[in-house]
């Protein structure tokens, strides 16, 4: 037993070192330039021991990704109960909100190298279809869509393409406001728009 844990040990710190060798070398020239080679060197390792565990540089950012979609799929699926009565205040962001932030700023640098601004589009997309179907089984599975005021699937659309926007600039800068504080910014953005948020009065 003592055995095995060791080797998983081993196992865990070697895809360690790799992805973090992945990440850095993604920032530093992109994803498309960097071979296995610059990954084996920068983590310091073989390249039969890379290829014990990826089939390619490919394979490594589809694994990596996937973890990711889990990890942020296992956190959505809490909302799931919620509803729109939980939304009645932006002082007081909902924990699931923040806990996504805190998330990402946990893995800021993986983060910002596949949900970044020069990301990853086609990690993008399935990232997007996750949330889309969660929202849907979810938050707005209650909701009669021929009482919406535009039609469902633009709605959808906006509200996921504008809190990708709002997290890609977050990392982008360096995850600067903190997770609660970054749940309030889009409480207040999805309860009361964008136009609101300028200071701008609609007139009576």
């Amino acid at each position: 037993m003592t055995g095995n844990l060791s080797i998983d040990r081993r196992i865990m710190r070697t895809k360690t070192a790799i992805r973090e060798a992945l990440v850095a070398l993604i920032q530093e020239k992109g994803f498309g330039a960097l071979s296995v080679s610059d990954i084996t060197s920068r983590a310091d390792i073989n390249r039969g021991t890379f290829y014990l565990h990826y089939k390619d540089k490919f394979d490594l950012l589809e694994q990596t990704e996937a973890d990711i979609i889990n990890d942020m799929e296992n956190i959505v699926l809490q909302a799931n109960s919620l509803n729109f009565a939980d939304f009645n205040s932006t002082d007081n962001p909902l924990p699931i909100v923040v806990s996504v932030f805190e998330y990402m700023k946990e893995n800021a640098t993986l983060m910002h190298a596949v949900l970044g601004l020069q990301g990853d589009f086609a990690f993008l997309t399935r990232l997007r279809a996750k949330i889309e179907k969660n929202l849907k089984l979810g938050f707005l599975a209650g909701l009669k869509a021929q009482n919406f005021l535009v039609p469902s699937e633009y709605l959808i659309s906006y509200i996921i393409s504008a809190h990708f926007g709002v997290v890609q600039i977050w990392l982008q800068n360096g995850c600067k406001e903190s997770p609660h504080e970054m749940a309030i910014i889009l409480s207040k953005l999805s309860l009361h728009g964008a136009i609101r948020m300028t200071g701008f009065v609609m007139p009576g």
